[in-house]
């Protein structure tokens, strides 16, 4: 059984809404040097829109979509943000945002050890060690999931890095044994390691009642308004998109499956600061394509066809990654360098392309980046891309050195 969280407020857009977007706006205005805003016209004038964006900031990112779509939004934000952190938790009750419990914000350690035995296909049985508590005294319920630390980070696909195995509870029988899978919503994939016969420590991320939290998603985009939302999940100065979560496609399939004939727009809001975070920095935000979900994708979900949320998390993932700059991994394992110094070493090569003649629009920066990070993921495998990209790294080196030795002569 899941379990049951405080009521949701339905928002509203107050006076004091008005004026949190009016002192977030003033606020960025000073920060930035230039914010660039582009892509408005693929925003509807009307109907409901989900927002969906990248989240490489935890507390401008928010700032940045509620102040400058333009459209009213209410935002979705994390439930552990609004209760640990005193001006954040202030600022989202005047913006009418909606708070969203997590399952990881609710964790707790398990008592014990868990061991698993293999019982059908990617399905396995897990049992308490002998003199630990049962699942049940530990109040752990079907639809928790049971998280199992990993020794040494797994990859997948290059891109996504997770340090733990989670497996959901399907079922507990009389004797205390439970039958979990493997949560491929959060890997993407049916297996991340061996389980059969493994014994571990565990953290448990209980199952929790949603559907108050839902009705008032459902009740803003049912009149007509908007909401944002960060699909990673939580913050990140990663040089990529993390995995998605697959809440938002789920909250679009089952407002489509209450109301069939309502409308609804997922726009993509890719938030690109050229300069990380810092002050007088420019920064675009660009709305990108609008996606329609299609009928077809709504009946299977309808029919209960879960692949169906799989489906449409994936497309806005393609969306995402039409608006924001990406770097591949393969520029930074070329050179056996962070992501962070990859981004600098594009940027870098963008600069020296571009004629000094030359003033482009902040939007070009980025879709110049992007070029440049795609087509040297390309050819990556040539001998010279890894010298060229090496030399743009001593030349980088060599002007933080100079620029040092010029501050303190």
């Amino acid at each position: 059984m899941a379990r049951e969280l405080p009521p949701q407020e339905v928002p509203v857009a107050t006076w004091t809404y008005r004026l949190v977007r009016w002192i977030f706006g003033t606020v960025l205005a000073i920060f930035f040097q230039e914010i660039d805003v582009v892509g408005k016209e693929n925003v509807p004038a009307s109907g409901p829109v989900i927002f969906v964006g990248n989240h490489p900031n935890q507390f401008v990112d928010g700032m940045m979509m509620f102040s400058q779509s333009p459209r009213d939004i209410f935002m979705l934000i994390a439930a552990s943000s609004v209760k640990n952190y005193a001006l954040e938790g202030f600022f989202a009750k005047l913006q009418k945002a909606v708070p969203v419990y997590r399952r990881e914000d609710s964790a707790f350690s398990g008592e014990g050890a868990v061991r698993f035995e293999a019982s059908g296909e990617e399905t396995w049985k897990a049992m308490m060690e002998k003199g630990a508590p049962s699942f049940a005294n530990q109040g752990i319920k079907v639809g928790d999931q049971l998280s199992i630390p990993l020794d040494n980070p797994v990859t997948v696909d290059d891109e996504n890095y997770f340090k733990d195995v989670r497996v959901t509870i399907s079922d507990i029988n009389s004797d205390g044994v439970a039958q979990v899978s493997v949560c491929t919503e959060y890997h993407a994939v049916s297996s991340l390691v061996e389980l059969d016969g493994m014994t571990s420590k565990f953290k448990v991320f209980p199952k929790l009642d949603q559907s108050k939290a839902y009705e008032a998603i459902f009740s803003v985009l049912a009149r007509g308004d908007c909401i944002g939302v960060f699909p990673e999940g939580g913050s990140s100065d990663w040089t990529q998109l993390r995995k998605l979560k697959v809440g938002v496609a789920y909250i679009a399939l089952s407002l489509k499956k209450k109301y069939r004939g309502l409308p609804v727009t997922i726009i993509p809001c890719g938030l690109n600061y050229i300069s990380g975070h810092r002050f007088r920095s420019k920064s675009l935000i660009e709305f990108g394509s609008p996606l329609v979900i299609s009928s077809l994708l709504v009946d299977r979900f309808i029919s209960g066809d879960k692949s169906a949320v799989e489906l449409l998390t994936d497309q806005i993932n393609t969306k995402l990654h039409d608006v924001t700059l990406n770097i591949p991994p393969c520029i930074s394992g070329m050179l056996n360098i962070s992501p962070f110094e990859s981004r600098e070493i594009i940027a870098t090569a963008r600069r020296l392309y571009q004629p000094p003649t030359v003033q482009l629009p902040v939007e070009k920066y980025l879709e110049l980046n992007r070029r440049l990070a795609n087509g040297f993921s390309k050819i990556s495998d040539e001998p010279k891309v890894e010298k060229l990209l090496g030399d743009i790294r001593e030349y980088n080196i060599d002007l933080q050195h100079r620029s040092s030795e010029a501050l303190f002569n």
